[in-house]
């Protein structure tokens, strides 16, 4: 598989990853930590849903571009991390809720990771040909 076939690959695992984080994952943790803070996050994820989707196809990319289970899984869930923490910081500025940054941000890496472990896994090393 060329290097282009893993970058379009991983890129969509990315990009369906960080759908399933913001609408599925990341609003079933909040409302399970923080009791009536589900219009908090959905307040929060309005402005930057765009930018945030982007960096999590970008981590996508980056995990079946230099592949092998640890290090997509790495790479991977430093891009969740990111991508929590600035969700983190958005929901925040919006509800004084200090605590959410955490959860946010913890919860994108460990999901980010588990995605990197497959995504990573699956590719395998990068090897010359």
């Amino acid at each position: 598989m060329n290097k282009i076939h893993r970058l379009v690959f991983g890129g969509i695992i990315g990009l369906l990853a960080g759908f399933s984080f913001h609408l599925a994952v990341l609003p079933f943790v909040a409302e399970s930590i923080f009791p009536h803070a589900l219009g908090d996050v959905y307040a929060s994820m309005n402005p930057a849903t765009f930018w945030l989707l982007a960096l999590w196809m970008a981590a996508g990319a980056a995990a079946a571009w230099i592949g092998g289970a640890q290090r997509g899984g790495l790479i991977f869930g430093a891009g969740g991390l990111l991508a929590g923490a600035l969700f983190g910081l958005n929901m925040v500025a919006s509800s004084d809720n200090g605590a959410a940054l955490v959860v946010c941000a913890l919860a994108g890496a460990m999901y980010g990771l588990g995605a990197g472990l497959l995504v990573g896994g699956g590719f395998g090393p990068v090897t010359e040909s």
